[in-house]
């Protein structure tokens, strides 16, 4: 996991600082992060996979809370846009309380590391 963090981090820089130029290779930049974010994906699909019951039980009230935070800030997001207020980087930031949410559960239910 902390490999294809690592990757996907770097494929970002590299997008942020090249990706702007009217060049055929932004294309490329732009698809580069999300194959670590992919690969991210398949790893943690097969890990949940090989989970016995009772790390189930620790491990799925993580990805629950995740889930709904990273929605209720979506729908936060989605009204403040309506109402003429400007969310700068709002994926990120979807994402980021998400994946924090999801961390920080994972740790007070004791739940195996992905």
């Amino acid at each position: 996991m902390w490999i294809g963090s690592g990757l996907f981090v770097l494929s970002f820089f590299a997008l942020s600082a090249w990706g702007h130029q009217p060049t055929p290779w932004r294309w490329v930049l732009v698809v580069l992060p999300l194959i670590p974010f992919v690969w991210m994906i398949i790893v943690t699909v097969l890990r949940v996979r090989q989970l016995d019951e009772y790390q189930v039980t620790l491990f799925f009230p993580g990805l629950a809370v995740g889930f709904v935070v990273a929605m209720l800030v979506s729908v936060v997001f989605g009204v403040l846009s309506s109402a003429g207020f400007a969310v700068p980087n709002g994926g990120w930031l979807i994402c980021i309380s998400g994946v924090l949410s999801w961390q920080i559960t994972n740790v007070f239910a004791g739940a195996p590391h992905a």
